[in-house]
């Protein structure tokens, strides 16, 4: 009974680090794409930031030849599932497009 524990505990532990490092692999790439798809609804609609991405921070920045580079930002908070990570994860998404 007691090997059987000695052995299910570091298992268990494993098992959620490689669990919270490939959910924080993925969740970055999701954020990512949602972000970059809302900076280039931004520039090809011209709609509000809030409307896409509540919380987001924009900004823009005017082109010499006309147009602007449209920059999308948002902090992103994942919660933590092992010991491998106490305090969750924290990361900030950009995604930047360019509107004429």
């Amino acid at each position: 009974m007691t090997e059987s524990v000695m052995v299910m505990i570091p298992l268990l532990i494993t098992f959620l680090s490689v669990l919270q490092i490939s959910t924080g692999v993925m969740a970055r790439a999701v954020s990512t794409n949602i972000v970059q798809g809302a900076a280039a609804r931004i520039a090809i609609d011209g709609a509000a930031a809030n409307e896409i991405t509540p919380g987001s921070n924009v900004g823009s920045v005017d082109l010499p030849g006309g147009g602007t580079i449209n920059i999308v930002s948002r902090q992103i908070h994942q919660v933590a599932i092992s010991p491998l990570l106490p305090g969750g994860d924290n990361y900030e998404a950009t995604g930047i497009a360019v509107s004429e």
